[in-house]
């Protein structure tokens, strides 16, 4: 499934760290968003490392799960492209 992940981190340094966590797990579209595709697992292991950094009384994080039909119905308008993630079996 495909997420769309967003955050708001008030300290520099941790904002640094959502951002190597996330970079691991998705592509970037924005300086505070990215497109994942993951199944339930890998979202729960993600989850988990980026509650571990942040600090839940300043920062805020946004997961939304997106379908396979919402995704085809997706626009991108201005400078950048879509990206339509693939699932590919590394052996």
């Amino acid at each position: 499934m495909t997420y769309f992940i967003s955050y708001d981190v008030c300290e520099p340094k941790r904002l640094c760290k959502v951002a190597k966590v996330l970079e691991n797990f998705g592509i970037r579209v924005q300086y505070s968003f990215f497109e994942c595709e993951m199944d339930k697992t890998i979202l729960n292991d993600l989850r988990d490392k980026l509650l571990s950094v942040l600090n839940l009384k300043m920062d805020s994080l946004r997961i939304y799960p997106l379908c396979e039909d919402c995704l085809k119905k997706t626009q991108s308008i201005g400078n950048g492209d879509i990206y339509i993630p693939k699932n590919y079996l590394i052996l």
